[in-house]
């Protein structure tokens, strides 16, 4: 009996003990079961165990048990039970029936041990390895996974692996990885891997593998070395991605880049290249454009063009210019610019906006070659040409010079000459000294005529072959003065006014003796051709105009009528009044004085109601 109760002792301080009638009802709790339970033992004392369920166990298990026990067998297992508290805990738990004399059991004794602790270790455990378990699944999924044994012999490869590199598991287990070896990366390269992973190290980098079928793919991989109690590799997990397009994407972009530096390189070499920003500040030159405009780097970049503007073109043309690339539009066309040394040169140029998401321009980009030879040889043709064509006009006018003196010798001279043939054939025919006499005093005022006729071909000659007569800074008003003191005698008898407005124009530049010649054969016709019912009036006037000066002389005279006369106004020995010193001279010669100076004239007239004459001055004025 000592023996018994002994074990009794052994049994109630090493385990948690209950015993229950056939029915359940406790009727004994040791210490222990109270303390891990957390009632007091009368709490205990006639109730089931239903006062601890924790409800973690389904009915199915809970009937299992009882059937065990019910049936005199012992029952073993864990228990997951609840305190007063409502914490948990769990319970190794050995149930014995007492049997009676007819081998039914009257008692229940459980004898538990408290594995609480144990359990919540398993349940970390199992936490841990479900999410070991989750972690392996997502890597499995998304990621290539190769297992290798210190010397790198394959023993684990997962699908990923075997679908990028086209062998089964078969084929890769028991090889290593020079069976998908591209050959592409060097001894070195390998080398230095199996070196890091070899010390224990990650290794981290991009490779290049060769499948099963000979094509290459790229793989993103870091190799984990599984280190031993003696920090000794023992494996090596090799985690990879598949990163070959993005790698056919870089040696894409690669070949793009290179043929874009190719292309740079040769617009560089061949082209005249500056990029602005949108508000056309200068943000990057080439050498090229530093040459032709002998500015450097550093004096272009932050300025405009209009540094380099040399004032040949119009608003409007630059105007244009930046309207069509503001609107994202191309602009090619030819720029003449001025170097940083005042010399001008010329670019054939294209000019290409770049545009942002919204289609607007960011920045130009101006692409231009030097065209300055070119452009210079065709303002030599045009000189040529228009050299060319001066001449012809000189030729073409000397011609109609020629033709017109002919015409005016067959006409003026004709008539004198026959009429001295006729003297002298009568001179030669008459017998009598007295008549010889008589006709010779009629031969004089011929050959007088024929001189003075003579005099003013040559005298309009000179004046159309003098191309190069000096120009002189004439005041008008001083010529005039000079010119009026000649007539002051006419004008005192004639009672004329002489009305004078030069505001407009004070100053000509032409040649000082024709300008008086001019005025004076105006102012004389006015005068001798004055109308006989009425004061003469002479209005000299100035008009200033484009690059020309206008001078007009009005009268209020007898008028010429030039519905008749029209073509003979400047015609040589052409009058249009009867007047005993009208000779035809003056308004051919004034005509002739004019267009040497490459000026022009014309005239207004009515009859009986006077004329004005208008003369074109394409000289200089100030």
């Amino acid at each position: 009996m000592e023996k018994i109760a002994d074990y009794k002792y052994a049994l109630d301080e090493s385990s948690i003990i209950a015993i229950t009638n056939q029915k359940g009802i406790i009727s004994y709790v040791n210490d222990n079961f109270c303390n891990i339970s957390k009632y007091t033992a009368e709490e205990l004392i006639g109730q089931d165990h239903r006062i601890i369920n924790s409800g973690h166990h389904s009915k199915e298990f809970i009937k299992e048990l009882w059937t065990t026990i019910a049936n005199g067998k012992v029952w073993k297992g864990e228990l997951k039970n609840k305190a007063k508290d409502g914490t948990i805990y769990w319970v190794d738990t050995t149930i014995v029936p007492f049997l009676n004399s007819q081998n039914k059991p009257y008692q229940y004794v459980a004898i538990r041990s408290d594995i609480t602790d144990r359990k919540k270790g398993e349940e970390e455990l199992k936490k841990i390895l479900k999410e070991i378990s989750d972690y392996k699944y997502a890597l499995d999924e998304s990621a290539i996974v190769a297992i290798t044994n210190q010397k790198g012999v394959i023993t684990h490869v997962n699908d990923n692996f075997c679908k990028i590199s086209k062998y089964s598991s078969k084929e890769l287990i028991g090889q290593d990885h020079r069976i998908i070896n591209s050959g592409y990366h060097s001894k070195e390269f390998i080398k230095e891997l199996w070196k890091t992973i070899a010390n224990g190290k990650v290794w981290k980098g991009e490779l290049k593998n060769r499948a099963k079928d000979g094509s290459t793919y790229w793989v993103d991989t870091t190799i984990v070395p599984f280190l031993n109690q003696i920090g000794k590799p023992y494996q090596y997990i090799a985690i990879r991605s598949d990163i070959t397009e993005r790698k056919e994407g870089e040696e894409e972009l690669k070949k793009i880049l290179k043929e874009i530096s190719d292309y740079k390189y040769a617009l560089d070499e061949s082209a005249i290249v500056a990029i602005t920003n949108q508000k056309g500040f200068i943000t990057h030159v080439n050498d090229n454009f530093c040459k032709i405009s002998k500015y450097s780097t550093q004096e272009l970049i932050g300025q405009d063009h209009r540094i380099i503007n040399s004032g040949y073109h119009s608003k409007e043309f630059i105007k244009e210019l930046w309207k069509t690339i503001a609107n994202g539009k191309v602009w090619k066309g030819e720029l003449k610019n001025r170097a940083k040394d005042g010399s001008t040169y010329w670019v054939d140029t294209t000019i290409v906006p770049f545009l942002n998401q919204e289609n607007k321009p960011y920045q130009y980009v101006a692409i231009r070659s030097d065209i300055t030879e070119r452009k210079e040889g065709e303002e030599q043709i045009k000189l040529n040409n228009a050299k060319a064509i001066e001449h012809a006009q000189i030729l073409e006018l000397k011609n109609t010079q020629l033709v017109d003196f002919c015409n005016i010798v067959s006409h003026n001279l004709r008539a004198p000459l026959i009429n001295i043939s006729m003297l002298v054939d009568y001179v030669e025919q008459s017998e009598e000294e007295q008549e010889r006499m008589e006709v010779l005093t009629k031969i004089k005022p011929v050959v007088n005529h024929l001189m003075d006729v003579f005099n003013e071909l040559v005298e309009s000659i000179q004046i159309k072959q003098d191309t190069e007569i000096k120009a002189d800074h004439i005041i008008l008003k001083d010529c005039l003065e000079k010119v009026l003191r000649g007539f002051e005698t006419q004008i005192q008898e004639y009672d004329a006014t002489i009305q004078i407005d030069l505001q407009q124009a004070s100053t000509i530049y032409f040649p000082q003796k024709n300008i008086e010649s001019i005025l004076s054969n105006l102012i004389s016709n006015a005068l001798k051709y004055k109308s006989p019912n009425r004061k003469p009036v002479i209005t000299i006037k100035t008009k200033k105009e484009l690059n020309s000066v206008v001078l007009s002389v009005a009268d209020n005279g007898l008028g010429i009528d030039l519905v008749l006369h029209k073509d003979q106004i400047f015609k040589i020995r052409k009058t249009f009044h009867k007047h005993p010193d009208a000779k035809g001279f003056g308004l051919f010669m004034t005509k002739t004085q004019v267009e040497a100076m490459n000026g022009k004239i014309w005239a207004e007239s009515q009859p009986k109601k006077g004329s004005i004459f208008f003369i074109e001055f394409k000289t200089q004025t100030i």
